[in-house]
């Protein structure tokens, strides 16, 4: 029997269809937003439409691919030949989607190409009643993964020290998880337990079935939005488009609590196979029927032509917007790494550096770019400063922000950090104009390379991050600390 076709065909739908009590949320939470906030939202949901209309992922982070199965125990293949075919889908899938090849040996930092490798995709497998195969596609982007947290509280702190570990993780989280998403605490069990808990609520649509674990929802998610971090960690909207909590009984000397996010781009598709090898999509995800999308309007802004000197970055203060015309180059964590020890592949100086990793492919002869969207800026810290004194460059762009450290970095060099809103990856790459070149692919793959984009009008960009030592990002983290203050007070 092969199912690989059927596979196949989930993933694409998982990568381009935001399922529908998702993109409701998100209708809600643009109704309850306001400036920055609204902006935000509104180019999500204008990024939901691309994606659905044209069938393109919708963010460039096309996750690591996690397949939730269960096998009914009269299906007539094995396991094993279901972790094969998942295998062959994520490969063909890589290239027909396409989607972003996002897997790498941890050692050598090598990418093969086609989202395979040592014990991935993963594969949650349960065997069931009956003989039907029912396989969930939920590709988990890697700025969502990057805040989980995990809190080993004093059994006598209770509910009070999960309300901590909470607030704290999403604090701590601020921009990174592409907010407003859905998060989930699970709490009680062993470690892992309550990990695997916490991420199959994730994808949980409804209130808890005990109503005082559903209260729990309702309390945890209106103090997380209380906070006031906002869409993008930007202020001006939601925080989280839901909140999920469950439980485990414990062990009398340990209480795990599990905090774990999934951005706006709450990705899943689920796919049901009898025992013919038939086969139809179950889930409900999105089409063109579906879309209410809010009118996009182009914000005025400052236009910027790269490459751009000290003085008109200096001019820029946060809260502006700016459009960039010229040329950008991506550049993330091994790429950074790179140019501090090797130098830059090319001149740089006055360019913008976005934090990126696009969904690319090859049309006669030519690099064609599907998605670019940002990545998560936080895991540039260490390394931004070091990179923009190495080559010049003068920009940052991204999500979530940078360290608080970086301003006084920005400040005497004469740099800003430039804010995309997270996982809008389609409306990203229709102001990408064409791909000039690219360094180090067979060195870094896909997602890592240096690629060298000719844009024109990118943006709207927010200046979140400005020459004169001032953040956005870090104005709302002030007030949002200040706000889990007086919530655990209570």
């Amino acid at each position: 029997m092969n199912i690989v076709d059927g596979l196949v065909e989930a993933i694409k739908v998982a990568e381009t269809r935001l399922p529908k009590w998702v993109y409701e949320k998100l209708l809600e939470a643009y109704d309850k937003s306001e400036g920055r906030g609204k902006a935000q939202l509104a180019a999500v949901l204008k990024n939901v439409e691309i994606a659905a209309k044209e069938s393109k992922p919708m963010c460039q982070d096309t996750g690591l691919l996690v397949f939730h199965v269960k096998l009914g125990v009269n299906f007539p293949m094995k396991p094993w030949e279901i972790e094969e075919a998942i295998r062959e889908a994520a490969r063909r899938a890589t290239e027909e989607v396409p989607i972003r090849p996002n897997t790498m040996d941890p050692i050598t930092g090598k990418n093969p190409g086609d989202n395979t490798g040592k014990g991935v995709p993963i594969v949650h497998l349960e065997i069931v009643p009956g003989d039907e195969l029912v396989v969930s596609v939920r590709p988990k982007g890697g700025g969502s993964e990057y805040p989980t947290k995990l809190c080993m509280i004093p059994p006598s702190r209770g509910l009070k020290g999960v309300e901590e570990c909470l607030l704290k993780a999403v604090i701590e989280a601020g921009g990174k998880p592409c907010p407003p998403g859905i998060i989930s605490v699970a709490f009680g069990g062993t470690v892992e337990r309550a990990f695997e808990l916490a991420k199959e609520n994730l994808y949980r649509a409804e209130r808890h079935e005990e109503r005082r674990i559903a209260e729990l929802e309702e309390q945890f998610l209106a103090e997380v939005n209380e906070l006031g971090i906002g869409p993008m960690g930007l202020g001006g909207g939601p925080t989280m488009l839901d909140l999920k909590v469950d439980y485990l009984y414990r062990h009398p000397a340990s209480y795990p609590v599990a905090v774990t996010f999934n951005c706006w781009a709450a990705r899943e598709a689920t796919i049901l196979f009898d025992k013919n090898g038939n086969w139809k999509i179950v889930s409900e995800n999105v089409n063109e029927n579906d879309l209410k999308t809010p009118e996009l309007k182009a914000e005025e802004g400052i236009e910027i032509k790269l490459p751009v000197d000290e003085d008109a970055v200096r001019r820029l203060k946060v809260g502006d917007v700016v459009y960039l015309t010229g040329t950008i180059v991506t550049a993330r964590d091994e790429a950074h790494k790179k140019m501090i020890e090797e130098g830059p592949p090319m001149d740089l100086k006055g360019l913008a550096i976005y934090h990126c990793g696009p969904v690319v492919r090859k049309r006669d002869g030519e690099w064609e770019v599907v998605a670019a969207g940002p990545t998560t800026s936080a895991r540039m810290n260490a390394l931004q400063a070091d990179v923009l004194r190495k080559t010049g460059a003068r920009l940052v762009i991204g999500k979530g922000g940078m360290s608080d450290e970086l301003l006084k970095f920005f400040k005497d060099f004469g740099a800003a950090y430039l804010a995309f809103p997270g996982g809008a990856a389609l409306l990203a790459a229709k102001a990408i104009k064409k791909v000039k070149t690219v360094y180090w692919l067979e060195e870094l793959g896909v997602p890592e390379a240096v690629w060298v984009f000719e844009v024109e009008r990118f943006g709207p960009l927010i200046v979140a991050m400005d020459a004169h030592g001032n953040s956005l990002y870090k104005e709302v983290m002030d007030s949002a600390k200040v706000k889990a203050e007086e919530l655990l007070r209570k």
